[in-house]
């Protein structure tokens, strides 16, 4: 995840829908808050109109009781109501048709008489006279036309004096009392009072009525439909005064309904949020439901304060908002999408499109496909300003490769150059085996036979990549010793060491004419005798060099029995009269033994001295040399001048030790090449230059590959590298060979799979030798060729 990417079109409909979707969601987010701020604002008004208007209408319903009960109780001027008594139930019967919510009007006077008209549970006027001395308490029972059906006279026991409703009345306040259940309807209510004072505030009269509870639900309901909720009336002690959910007023015993009463946590919370003085925000009842509370106070003139708590469903509130919501939502995502595509589609054309042909040209440019880079078709300014550099760029990175490739290719061939000028025996290998590999892998590249029809250099940097290979095929020679390089006898070094031994040979030339004088002066009778000694000693002594001089040259091979003459030879003893440490270098002065005897000796004419091994100042990094998959032998000592050691070697003129280090050459090669940070286009320089000495059955070197695991180019090279080697008329150590004699041991080298057959064959049909031959070889070297002998083979 951390490294992935995406296209221009993804980016950009990611961008366009966050950068849509942020201002949906902000303006939603804010339409919704402002919606439901604006909605809580219309609820709070709403609700404050309604309970205002309930307050009201219970407030001026009380109130117009209490105007009542002020006129009743200043009805008569006499202090006796009974003497009034007629005119007073008249008044009290029409205050109380007046007024549905009154249950029951009465009035009493200091004497304790006592008047009243009741609603329930049937109409009926009560008259208790307590002036009489009967005191009687009469009851007249009503009809629904006010006319008397009944009547029940009883002696009185009830003493209006006594009474809460009475004897809370002060001065010309009016009493309210607390909610309570009425005696006759058992139904809660609350009573009203108000009393007539004289200029001593004296208490004449009180007039009171009860008021049901009941009817104050009612109106609750009604107004709750309205709000689209609930609504509840209590007081400061938890009694419920009403409700508009029809919820019982009383308990079971007869008890005032409490707010703990009603089961819910939703209106005991509502009252402990009252304590809080917190009149307004947001409860959950049982069911985790949310609800809107609004409390407001509705005061009474006693002081005492009752509390209607409103109560609107959340998700009712919300619900519009949220439909509207979703609704806006929908009606963006359609427009979004309408928007898109078209703005999709510009943006494809105008601009994702031209980056994608940038795109492509940059791409171009990095497979070098400089010739396609063109301009592309843009409207949009800076695109086309960005393709015009891009093309510039091409041509100057174009040129800055082209510059690089021939400073490289200049570099390559100055090697080449140094190489074949290190030595002046091969210094026009280098030169001419690129010509004859290019030669031959451009017939290879036209043949469509056998494994080769496969083959095929396709662009100039594949030309191009065998080319240098071809030119450093041999650039590990450049470290290799001169003299192994140049080596045309076996006792070269730095210089043919065969003059030391002909030294030698003149010494003992001398030696055995001395001895002949010596002998002739000793016996001068025995000269004849002594002159064919003397002729015979010589005779040897030329023989013997003549044949060690031969042995130096190398030929195809040494028999055995020309070593054995060799040891023997080299067991002739000569007198060494100088000391052979003076001279020396310290290198050379630690190779010498330290017990060398003194002067004059008698030596051997041919040695293998101790100080003539020369042991490897570094030894080869084994771990280096299994990594680079190398298995030549690797001789014990770095070289070897024992002159006995040197002529006895039986094919050539290269000891085991010079063998290694001319093949190393190779190995240098490969490892150079190998740690050259070569670009792409000429990644398989090392292996087309490094795998020319390798043969098709393994058998060759630095990695005893088989034919599989070599490339054609590989191959070719190496047919090359061999063709030339053999026509060479600058090698000290051969003679060049003609056309047909080097085209014959190269098939002899193809019948033994040292060189791939496919392209030896090629090599012959296609004339390659013959085209080759004209430029390079000499006019003598140039016969005639008859392929189809050596095609046979």
């Amino acid at each position: 995840m951390k490294n992935r990417r995406y296209t221009f079109m993804v980016s950009i409909f990611v961008l366009f829908s966050s950068l849509t979707l942020f201002l949906s969601i902000f303006l939603i987010s804010n339409f919704y808050l402002r919606g439901l701020s604006q909605s809580f604002k219309m609820l709070e008004e709403k609700n404050l109109e309604i309970t205002t208007n309930l307050s009201n209408t219970i407030l001026e319903s009380l109130r117009s009781i209490v105007g009542q009960l002020s006129v009743l109780s200043k009805i008569t001027t006499d202090k006796n109501i009974i003497k009034s008594e007629e005119i007073i139930e008249k008044i009290m019967w029409e205050q109380l048709k007046s007024n549905e919510n009154i249950a029951s009007i009465f009035l009493a006077d200091e004497f304790g008489n006592f008047l009243q008209t009741r609603r329930e549970p049937h109409f009926a006027y009560r008259s208790i006279n307590n002036i009489d001395e009967k005191k009687l308490d009469s009851w007249y029972y009503k009809n629904d036309d006010y006319l008397t059906t009944s009547i029940h006279i009883s002696k009185s026991t009830y003493d209006p004096r006594k009474r809460d409703w009475y004897n809370f009345v002060k001065s010309s306040e009016v009493s309210w009392s607390e909610p309570y259940i009425f005696d006759s309807t058992k139904e809660p209510g609350i009573t009203i009072s108000v009393g007539d004072f004289n200029e001593y505030n004296i208490k004449l009269k009180v007039a009171a009525a009860d008021f049901t509870l009941s009817k104050i639900s009612k109106l609750l309901e009604s107004k709750a439909k309205i709000l689209n909720g609930k609504l509840i009336l209590f007081n400061e002690s938890k009694s419920v005064i009403a409700t508009s959910f029809n919820a019982p007023l009383k308990t079971k015993d007869n008890q005032l309904t409490k707010l703990d009463d009603l089961n819910s946590i939703l209106f005991t919370n509502t009252f402990n949020k009252i304590k809080e003085n917190i009149l307004t925000g947001e409860l959950k009842d049982e069911d985790e439901k949310e609800y809107i509370f609004f409390v407001s106070k509705l005061q009474k003139d006693s002081g005492q304060n009752w509390y209607i708590a409103s109560y609107v469903e959340k998700d009712l509130i919300t619900a519009d908002i949220k439909n509207t919501l979703i609704h806006s939502v929908l009606i963006s995502l359609l427009i979004i999408f309408i928007i898109y595509f078209p703005i999709q589609y510009i943006l494809n054309r105008y601009v994702t499109k031209p980056i994608n042909e940038l795109e492509n040209l940059t791409n171009e440019i990095a497979q070098n496909k400089y010739e396609n880079v063109k301009p592309i078709k843009t409207i949009i300014y800076e695109f086309f300003k960005l393709s015009n550099s891009i093309v510039s760029m091409s041509k100057a990175i174009q040129k800055y490769e082209k510059e690089q490739a021939n400073l490289i290719d200049s570099f390559i061939k100055i090697l080449a150059e140094a190489i074949d000028s290190k030595s002046p025996y091969t210094g026009g290998h280098c030169e001419r085996v690129p010509h004859l590999a290019i030669l031959l892998a451009e017939a290879a590249n036209d043949s469509k036979q056998g494994e080769v029809a496969n083959f095929n250099f396709s662009t100039q940097e594949q030309w191009r990549e065998f080319k240098t290979a071809a030119w450093l095929h041999d650039c590990g020679k450049v470290v290799i010793p001169e003299y192994v390089v140049d080596k045309a006898t076996k006792l070269e070094t730095i210089y043919n060491r065969i003059h030391e031994i002909r030294t030698r040979f003149e010494v003992l030339h001398r030696d055995a004419t001395i001895k002949y004088y010596e002998k002739l002066i000793e016996n001068p009778l025995n000269k004849i005798e002594l002159e064919n000694e003397l002729k015979q000693n010589h005779k040897k002594l030329i023989e013997d060099f003549e044949f060690i001089a031969n042995c130096n040259i190398g030929g195809e091979f040494m028999e055995q029995s020309n070593i054995d003459k060799l040891y023997e030879i080299g067991q002739t003893k000569w007198i060494r009269y100088f000391d052979n440490r003076l001279g020396l270098s310290q290198e050379e002065l630690h190779r010498v033994e330290n017990n060398e005897p003194f002067v004059p000796v008698l030596e051997n004419l041919l040695q293998d001295k101790t100080e003539q091994i020369i042991h490897r100042i570094r030894e080869i990094n084994l771990d280096e040399y299994k990594k680079f998959g190398f298995k030549m032998d690797i001789p014990k000592y770095e070289r070897n001048l024992g002159e006995l050691y040197n002529l006895s070697v039986k094919k050539g003129i290269l000891t085991t030790e010079e063998r290694f280090k001319i093949n190393e050459h190779i190995i240098m090669t490969i490892k150079m090449l190998e740690n050259i940070p070569f670009t792409k286009n000429l990644k398989n320089v090392p292996e087309y230059a490094g795998s020319h000495h390798e043969t098709m059955i393994g058998t060759g070197y630095p990695r005893k590959l088989v034919k599989d695991e070599i490339s054609i180019p590989a191959r070719i090279m190496a047919i090359a590298d061999i063709f030339e080697a053999l026509t060479a008329a600058d090698r000290p150590y051969k003679k060049a060979k003609t056309l047909s004699e080097s085209i014959k041991i190269m098939s002899f080298m193809c019948k033994e799979k040292h060189i791939d057959s496919d392209l030896f064959e090629i090599f012959l049909r296609s004339g390659v030798y013959k085209v080759y031959a004209q430029r390079f070889l000499k006019e003598e070297q140039i016969d005639i060729v008859n392929i189809e002998e050596f095609l046979a083979k």
